[in-house]
């Protein structure tokens, strides 16, 4: 029995090693064909570039990488031996052998790129660069490269004026004025930063997917922009002097616009974490500033809306039910909320307090109840 259960997992770890073994065996080799291409003695008949574009762009849009690349690897080597004006269609459309090189070697790079091969990406891209060096989408990715990878300040202005050339071409291109606002809020110009936001979010208001990134710009620009906001309230409250009026109004905008711009992304985007976050974290600061009023004046039921929204985004932040909890005992008064919100605090946190706070709250309507009662039997 004892040679049996040995062996089974001797077998077990075998099996283990030889998956491992594997998989790393299947990495090396995609690298070495992204890398360096197909090793084949003759280039593909050009006949079928048109069918690699499309195959690569299919596969591509998937974020099939692999495949992608080697699909454009093929088209680059059946157009090797082709003038550039030469006319080749590719799904039906006519394009010329410099058009789909082009094509082809930004996505080559932008692969590289998202493999974080950086050295191949700006290898490749200049092979681009080669075909029509003031191409809108190869100026867009080289500042990426560039602000990707930049650690001097050189290297980042390099990447700005990448940016700003494109936009200059294509005053609407959303990716452009996107990273120009990353790269802005970064060096904490948050002023020229927010302009660039917003006319990313502007100039993609269809929510277009981009291959590298994980939502729209659209979407990101809204992230961002809200993360712009909430640094400048930030920079409200170390302010050496008493706010004035316009200080007021200006942190009571800030406060909104950062909030609708989260619920507007959260909208398109319910699955992204990131965005919640963010929102939970603004909603439990407006509540507390609405609890913080005058006494006469402190907007309670007002506060009990925006925890009610906390717990609409994440159902198990505990704290935003103890809140209320603590809200509906102490201030209005209202034990049946109270114990109902006690309740969900104990459902997502079931601690020993909370439970003594329920049998108080139960013991107290009991007994208001049998009151209740008696009085109406006299």
């Amino acid at each position: 029995m004892s040679f049996n259960a040995k062996s089974l997992f001797s077998l077990r770890n075998w099996l283990i090693y030889a998956e491992i073994l594997a998989v790393v065996g299947f990495i090396v080799l995609a690298a070495f064909y992204i890398r360096r291409g197909s090793a084949e003695s003759a280039p593909p008949p050009l006949s079928e570039v048109g069918n690699f574009i499309a195959q690569a762009d299919t596969r591509f849009t998937q974020q099939d990488l692999v495949a992608a690349a080697l699909y454009y690897w093929q088209a680059l080597q059946a157009l090797e031996a082709v003038e550039k004006e030469h006319i080749i269609s590719v799904n039906g459309v006519s394009e010329t052998a410099g058009a789909i090189g082009l094509h082809a070697n930004l996505r080559i790079s932008e692969i590289y790129s998202q493999k974080n091969w950086s050295k191949d990406a700006r290898a490749r891209l200049e092979h681009a660069a080669r075909i029509q060096p003031d191409h809108v989408a190869v100026r867009l990715l080289r500042g990426r490269l560039l602000s990707e990878d930049a650690l001097d300040d050189e290297l980042l202005a390099q990447a700005t004026e990448e940016f700003l050339a494109v936009i200059e071409s294509d005053p609407n291109n959303a990716e452009a004025h996107y990273r120009l606002g990353v790269l802005y809020h970064g060096n904490k110009q948050l002023e020229e930063a927010a302009v660039h936001y917003k006319k990313a979010i502007e100039s993609d208001p269809e929510f277009r997917d981009v291959a590298s990134e994980k939502s729209p710009i659209g979407i990101l620009a809204r992230l961002q922009l809200s993360r712009t906001y909430a640094k400048m309230l930030q920079d409200y409250l170390f302010l050496d002097r008493e706010f004035t009026d316009e200080d007021l109004a200006e942190v009571t905008r800030l406060e909104s616009e950062s909030i609708l711009l989260l619920e507007q992304a959260l909208e398109q985007r319910p699955e992204m974490d990131e965005v919640v976050a963010d929102l939970v974290r603004l909603y439990f600061a407006r509540a507390a500033a609405l609890e913080r009023e005058d006494s006469e004046t402190r907007g309670y039921g007002d506060a009990l809306l925006v925890y009610e929204r906390i717990a609409e985004l994440d159902p198990q932040e505990v704290r935003a039910w103890e809140r209320m909890a603590e809200i509906y005992a102490s201030f209005l008064s209202d034990k049946t909320k109270a114990l109902e919100m006690y309740r969900k605090v104990y459902e997502v946190e079931p601690h020993p307090t909370v439970l003594a706070n329920i049998k108080s709250l139960e013991e107290d309507l009991a007994a208001e109840e049998r009151l209740e009662i008696e009085d109406a039997l006299e």
